[in-house]
């Protein structure tokens, strides 16, 4: 039996219907505890000015989402209990899609997303410990993400995926993974992605909630958009 494949407007306010059920009233607590929270909205916020400013209606940013691994098979009660829509800060500039290069100590500030989870007790590795393999998956697809947005064929796959766990990862908690592009030329983006604890306790303004003390794991991933590019189409499985 086909899985029809879903896709969403990143930058519109549609919300993305995910080929799988949850049930309703952890979906409903977990996404309401997020949008009530104040340090949250702040981010929100900050998104919601950043899109009319550099009109990021008119480039509308299109994931495609498959109902398969951190869809489906990693989402659910006890799992991915929560996944917002990855909030996209890209400058008008970058829609040219020509090679970004800063200056060694310098960093480009208007490439970046940010993605908000809530990640429960079945996803452990060490009792109570998210496993790192999950963060390398999440993080693995999120910064792709982030580089198929640079490629004009918005498409491309991992090279090379270079991590490092800093603080242990507690399930049953909030997280935010940002994703930053570092560098491009040519085919390849080289992206780097990182995840801060993100506790709903706290009411954190931005710069600390993504400091040095709530940072978790980081990495740095190598994006290519190979030649045969166009070979890269989703299939629907049978």
């Amino acid at each position: 039996m086909a899985t029809e494949e879903t896709q969403t407007l990143v930058n519109s306010s549609n919300i993305s219907d995910i080929d799988f059920k949850l049930q309703e009233s952890s979906v409903n607590k977990y996404e309401q505890n997020l949008l009530e929270n104040p340090q949250f909205l702040r981010y929100h916020e900050k998104y919601e000015a950043y899109r009319k400013k550099n009109h990021l209606n008119e480039h509308l940013i299109k994931e495609n989402i498959w109902p398969n691994l951190t869809g489906h098979t990693l989402a659910g009660p006890d799992k991915i209990n929560y996944r917002s829509d990855s909030y996209y800060f890209i400058d008008e500039k970058y829609w040219s899609y020509g090679d970004i290069v800063v200056d060694e100590g310098e960093k480009i500030t208007d490439n970046y997303s940010l993605t908000f989870f809530q990640l429960g007790n079945k996803l452990s590795g060490h009792s109570g410990i998210v496993h790192g393999g999950l963060l390398a998956t999440l993080l693995d697809e999120l910064t792709c993400r982030l580089a198929f947005q640079n490629f004009e064929s918005k498409k491309g796959v991992t090279a090379n995926l270079n991590i490092n766990y800093k603080k242990p990862t507690y399930t049953d908690n909030y997280v935010l993974i940002k994703c930053e592009l570092l560098k491009k030329t040519g085919r390849k983006c080289w992206v780097k992605g990182s995840v801060f604890k993100f506790d709903l306790e706290k009411n954190l303004p931005i710069e600390e909630a993504e400091s040095k003390e709530n940072l978790l794991t980081e990495c740095e991933v190598l994006v290519i958009e190979p030649k045969w590019v166009e070979d890269l189409k989703n299939h629907k499985q049978h």
